[in-house]
């Protein structure tokens, strides 16, 4: 059973299932993981000043826990933000492909 799915009658019984709506899943994170990620988000935005620089090295150095969570947060954004950035590009050149286009070829 897929997490948001319940099941409402037995696969047997005509598979039925009931989806619910996944909200605040986000919620479910560590706050200090939460922070740190949203920490990476805003210095990958290509907004972020030195001053927020320094925000962070303060924020990480509050306490070790804090440095953990960085890092935790760094990994993360290895794992899955690079395929998140560069499936961006993918999806532009889909949308710029009209109908048109297509029927030329």
């Amino acid at each position: 059973m897929s997490i948001g799915a319940v099941r409402s009658r037995p696969a047997s019984v005509g598979k039925r299932w009931t989806v619910t709506k996944r909200s605040h899943q986000a919620d479910h994170l560590d706050p200090l993981i939460r922070e740190a990620l949203s920490w990476i988000l805003h210095l990958k935005s290509n907004e972020a000043t030195l001053a927020d620089a320094e925000q962070l090295i303060d924020w990480r150095a509050r306490s070790p826990a804090h440095e953990s969570a960085f890092r935790d947060a760094v990994k993360c954004w290895r794992a899955i933000g690079h395929a998140l950035a560069s499936s961006r590009p993918v999806e532009a050149a889909r949308r710029r492909r009209s109908p048109k286009s297509k029927s030329r070829a």
